[in-house]
């Protein structure tokens, strides 16, 4: 349901239909092959304009610290390498949407894209096999799992990949 539609009395297409809509926080939770668990998702305006309580507000910040805790214990650093790669995919979703997909000039999108694909010697460069860039930017296979699930429903070569595909 889009949220950000209202019709002439000021309310929601949601609310119209007696929904109340409250953010799912952390949005969801990795569970790996091990049982091993990381929570991920939170908001980064930290609750701001949601109707939370304070306790509410308390416990999201738990979780969230939990979170930072086990990215940094699957390898050194890891709670930043992970927030520096979710930089670099908006910064290519930026740019990749409007004039890729869209096929709609977005001069205003390109620098942030170009300079995340050369950052480190060009690590992060888009044409690259994605799990070339996740080998290059994390040591921990749970890292690279993380980052990579997405590809499933993009969809892979099944040649390439077949452990993906038993």
């Amino acid at each position: 349901i889009n949220t950000a539609q209202s019709n002439n009395s000021g309310k929601s297409a949601a609310e119209r239909y007696g929904l109340h809509m409250k953010q799912c926080i952390p949005a969801y939770q990795v569970v790996f092959e091990d049982g091993d668990t990381i929570p991920l998702g939170f908001p980064r305006s930290k609750c701001a304009g949601e109707s939370f309580s304070v306790e509410e507000i308390k416990q999201i910040q738990q979780l969230e610290q939990e979170s930072i805790l086990k990215l940094d214990s699957l390898e050194k650093n890891g709670f930043q390498k992970w927030q520096e790669y979710l930089d670099t995919c908006a910064a290519f979703l930026d740019c990749g949407l409007p004039n890729f997909i869209e096929e709609r000039l977005d001069l205003v999108s390109l620098p942030k894209f170009i300079g995340e694909a050369l950052r480190e010697k060009a690590k992060r460069w888009p044409l690259q096999p994605h799990s070339t860039m996740l080998s290059a930017l994390f040591s921990s296979p749970k890292f690279i799992a993380l980052a990579s699930f997405q590809d499933l429903y993009v969809g892979l070569e099944p040649y390439a990949n077949a452990k993906q595909f038993g």
